[in-house]
């Protein structure tokens, strides 16, 4: 891993929050961390990344938070595992039927680009909240979301991909977070289609070959 190119883009990046007058600290103690996000912004979380749905050890994620005059006004949750071998498109239908559907089939279809192109040991991206009442630049945002990748990268060095979802409203904005492939509409839902999903979320990733890239030539941190 770039050691000194991370240290310089984390270090620019951290800079740009500041200027803005925000900060960003990380946490790995899921009691503190569920605690915050009872009284936090949105109460209920993903459920591939829910403090309450999944059992986490340390090591296994974190959450980064903005910081503005020492209070947490915003999150981000990242998660590492290895699907050792197991397609991601097997493993997004076999999670989610049984996150969604109690283990019924609940899913009509994956991307099979999904499988084809990502695979190994991923970190995922989730429960991105702002409080409601805090007015943030795309600037502030992009930079918290960047810095929470590249402190990602250091916690777990050895990832093949990173990757997230989000709504077609937002992936048109990926490339702000960092992201460097989508794949639209990756997977439909069969009906009734569960609460919070639909057909049109968008998977936005990155390899860590163009992770590594990024950090080489400074784009990390160019916003």
């Amino acid at each position: 891993m770039l050691h000194k190119e991370i240290i310089v883009q984390s270090a620019a990046l951290l800079k740009t929050l500041n200027d803005a007058g925000f900060d960003c600290e990380a946490d790995d103690d899921f009691e503190s961390i569920n605690k915050w996000v009872v009284r936090g912004p949105k109460p209920t979380q993903h459920p591939k990344i829910s403090l309450t749905r999944n059992d986490y050890v340390r090591g296994s994620a974190f959450w980064a938070f903005l910081m503005q005059d020492g209070v947490r006004v915003g999150r981000l949750g990242a998660r590492y595992y290895d699907l050792k071998g197991e397609p991601l498109g097997n493993y997004l239908r076999r999670s989610s039927n049984a996150q969604f559907g109690n283990g019924g089939d609940v899913v009509d279809y994956v991307a099979p680009s999904v499988s084809q192109l990502i695979g190994g040991r991923l970190v995922f991206f989730g429960d991105l909240q702002i409080a409601r009442d805090l007015h943030t630049s795309r600037k502030t945002l992009s930079a918290f979301a960047r810095l929470t990748m590249v402190l990602a990268g250091m916690t777990w060095p050895d990832f093949d991909w990173m990757y997230a979802f989000v709504t077609k409203k937002h992936a048109r904005h990926a490339d702000l977070y960092g992201f460097t492939y989508r794949v639209p509409r990756v997977m439909t839902w069969k009906e009734p289609v569960p609460q919070g999903r639909d057909d049109t979320h968008v998977l936005v990733a990155i390899p860590a070959a163009d992770f590594g890239h990024l950090l080489r030539t400074g784009e990390m941190s160019e916003l």
